[in-house]
């Protein structure tokens, strides 16, 4: 087994640092919601963007970085990343509008989508392949620890000091981070791009994505006037197509779906969308709930969801092990086990939550979502080509950052509904949160499903 530097080891922080930081400032606004409606005298529908938006612009940025990581080199994307952070996060502190607030965060949402597929890259360009698994699943559990502190990081700044220190506290780790990259990370050569990029492509992609996340935002405003609705959902499916047809014959590069022409992979990526689409869905819902239905602070809210994420951050690399032994039909049969009961729980008892149901039944659905996170992405990756396993990474990478948008969207669509009926905002959240749940129960039980149709189709394809 060869050593690892000290450079190689500080390359591999680096990198991390800037991922971690990315997911902690995206999923730490949540819990200022209730705060931001208040002080920029706005609405729900408006301030949902700040998470929304957040994985959207993650989205569109991450489609793009197979191709920025294959022909530039990892020092001077590290180095966009870094510094990309810094105007983000001042805009975001200093922004005396919603709007202004919105551009900070979108800014850091850039830097987040670069950062994120980089955290996976250095460990391939740094570190002996002998400890590609070892340091992988430090890397994971890194970027585990982003959503588990990122409600409680804003949920206590917001209330013991202000919600914009969320964006100030980061900027001495930015600084260190950027020291220790630009003294670590090699300038090493990178491939000519002999085949131009499909600027085309990504334009096509990045508009269809954000009409058809227009279609889900507005449901909730424009339910009953569906005019303008249908001419959105008719432009997503026009884009989608034109993307689809471009995608098949061009020659430039941008992000190829051929690997998801494999019935596994293509299924394996629903799951994986499904899971990240129930996570930030709970998200969005609990902190809501918790603060304008049980009325706790900012501060208590911040907590209620810290153990399960923590207890999930550290138990990665204990699920990649099981993985390891028991094969994929038992790790995914017990992580949509765990998925189901936890959603079902909370349906069961959502008129009734307290603090400690939220927190304990968070740590069963959270149990779910780790042994399926990682797990997912690597079966996926046994089904392709080495050559292709890059791809694996930024397809699902970017589904999952979608599945943010797509999920914050709808449930805040959904309670938005109930308070254009009347309902007051506590009322419109038990209301609209029942539904919600319904849906994520209908999707966990569809998960159980789709890992046991899988498992058959394996076998025949053994047989």
């Amino acid at each position: 087994m060869e050593n690892v530097s000290i450079k190689e080891k500080l390359s591999v922080i680096s990198g991390s640092c800037l991922g971690f930081i990315g997911i902690l400032i995206g999923t730490s606004l949540v819990v200022t919601f209730p705060t931001l409606i208040h002080e920029f005298n706005t609405r729900l529908a408006v301030v949902q963007w700040l998470a929304s938006g957040y994985y959207l612009v993650a989205t569109i940025t991450m489609s793009a970085t197979a191709y920025l990581m294959k022909h530039f080199p990892l020092r001077r994307i590290f180095m966009l990343a870094a510094l990309t952070f810094i105007p983000g996060c001042l805009i975001s502190a200093f922004a005396q509008s919603i709007g202004m607030l919105l551009v900070g965060c979108m800014i850091n949402a850039f830097a987040t989508g670069i950062a994120t597929p980089l955290m996976y890259q250095i460990v391939f360009h740094s570190i002996p392949q002998d400890q590609f698994g070892k340091y992988n699943g430090i890397v994971t559990m890194i970027k585990s620890f982003g959503p588990a502190f990122g409600p409680t990081y804003g949920g206590l700044l917001t209330y013991l000091i202000s919600w914009r220190m969320i964006f100030i506290i980061v900027l001495p780790l930015l600084l260190v981070a950027f020291g220790m990259g630009m003294y670590s990370l090699k300038k090493e050569k990178v491939e000519t791009a002999s085949t131009p990029f499909d600027y085309l492509g990504l334009v096509l992609f990045g508009t269809t994505v954000i009409t058809f996340s227009l279609v889900i935002s507005n449901l909730g405003t424009q339910i009953h006037h569906p005019g303008s609705l249908i001419g959105l959902l008719i432009g997503s499916v026009v884009l989608l197509g034109a993307f689809i047809y471009e995608n098949q014959h061009t020659k430039r590069k941008y992000l190829s779906f051929r690997i998801v022409k494999n019935k596994i992979v293509r299924f394996r990526l629903i799951s994986f969308f499904s899971l990240q689409f129930m996570n930030l869905s709970l998200v969005f819902i609990l902190p809501l709930y918790a603060e304008e239905v049980l009325h706790y602070n900012s501060l208590v809210t911040g907590m209620l969801l810290l153990p399960g994420a923590v207890i999930g951050a550290l138990l990665s690399p204990v699920s990649g092990k099981i993985y390891d032994k028991k094969g994929a039909f038992f790790t995914l049969t017990l992580s949509s086990g765990f998925l189901f009961a936890g959603v079902a729980l909370y349906l069961i008892s959502f008129k009734f939550l307290t603090a400690f149901l939220i927190g304990l039944i968070y740590i069963v659905f959270r149990l779910g979502y780790t042994f399926g996170f990682g797990n997912i992405m690597s079966d996926a990756g046994k089904y392709v080509s080495a050559a292709d396993h890059s791809l694996v990474s930024s397809i699902f990478n970017t589904f999952q950052q979608y599945s943010g948008t797509i999920g914050t969207s709808l449930m805040s669509s959904i309670i938005t509904i109930f308070e254009g009926l009347g309902l007051s905002e506590a009322s419109a959240i038990l209301t609209g949160g029942r539904i919600g749940l319904t849906i994520l129960v209908i999707i966990a039980i569809a998960l159980i499903g789709i890992t046991v149709y899988v498992r058959q189709y394996v076998r025949q394809l053994e047989k």
